[in-house]
């Protein structure tokens, strides 16, 4: 049971490296969401059951995001079009199971909607991030008032990542934080030399992330609860329009050596995909492995609850 909730844990932990990716979609897919927000709102009140759980799944969502920090950020750099490809396959792999959720019930106007607005919020996202045009910053400057902010973002990251959906990397890239917190914080987190700078980033960002995590997971248990029907197709849209936005963070690896600097493909799309004939087939490639492996855990999993 600690191994299982080990690497579930770190199959999600993976997924918040990615810009664009949803830690909450792989926690649905891996059979951990429902759990996870109990146990997150419960906490106090169930303490020692909570822990239990909790502890595996932490060591292996930390393990996840501090070892493919620095993996992921070279894969972006070096080739972003077949890495997130790949996981747009993982990402779109698990909808057809979560609409099982939903599948004969009545489908309300209230339902539609949930989908509608749900999608829309992530659009907006993707439209605040191009209309931004800049990176942001690379680093923090040590005074108070970047403490307050660290927790904020903190508090505000953790509370997209857990829904499904809704990428918290991606929203700090939005923020333009992603390359200050996870390329240079994260993704360095080895580098010794910047030991007491990482952990006057990382002890604000940290505390904010749980207390946002845990004063809003009761709320969205208790949503699920409620309004199943509205809920799942809102998760549905989050996920359908996250896979397709996450094409927007393709960069071309020929225009720059750091990805942030490097061009994005889209816009100039077509010439991208005429002149880079095998990356696209690669790429396709990698779309349906990710689309098979999100089928397959899916499944294994489902077989592991019946079991």
């Amino acid at each position: 049971m600690f191994l299982t909730l080990l690497i579930k844990g770190f199959i999600i932990g993976i997924s918040f490296t990615i810009p664009g990716c949803s830690g909450g979609t792989f926690a649905v897919y891996v059979g951990l969401y429902d759990e996870l927000l109990h146990a997150l709102g419960n906490i106090f009140k169930e303490f020692k059951k909570s822990m239990k759980f909790l502890i595996p799944v932490g060591i292996g969502l930390v393990s996840g995001i501090l070892l493919f920090s620095a993996l992921m950020a070279l894969a972006l750099r070096v080739n972003s079009f077949v890495t997130i490809m790949l996981f747009i396959g993982l990402t779109l792999g698990g909808v057809p199971n979560l609409y099982q959720n939903v599948k004969g019930h009545k489908i309300t106007a209230s339902g539609v909607l949930s989908f509608v607005i749900a999608f829309a919020i992530v659009i907006v996202m993707l439209g605040f991030q191009i209309a931004g045009g800049n990176n942001g910053i690379e680093v923090f400057e040590i005074n108070v008032g970047n403490v307050v902010l660290l927790f904020f973002l903190g508090f505000i990251g953790a509370i997209t990542m857990i829904i499904p959906g809704v990428s918290g990397s991606g929203l700090m890239m939005i923020l333009g934080f992603y390359t200050a917190i996870f390329s240079n914080v994260l993704g360095r987190i080895f580098d010794f030399s910047a030991f007491w700078y990482n952990i006057y980033v990382l002890i604000p960002f940290v505390i904010g992330a749980a207390v946002g995590v845990i004063s809003v997971s009761k709320i969205l248990e208790t949503v699920l609860r409620k309004f199943p029907v509205q809920s799942y197709l809102g998760i549905i849209g989050f996920i359908i329009a996250s896979a397709g936005i996450l094409g927007f963070w393709i960069r071309d690896p020929q225009s720059a050596t750091a990805f942030t600097d490097q061009t994005p493909i889209y816009l100039d799309l077509w010439n991208y995909l005429s002149t880079h004939i095998g990356m696209v087939i690669l790429g396709i490639v990698f779309l349906a492995i990710g689309l098979i492996a999100s089928t397959l855990l899916i499944r294994f999993n489902a077989r592991r609850k019946h079991a």
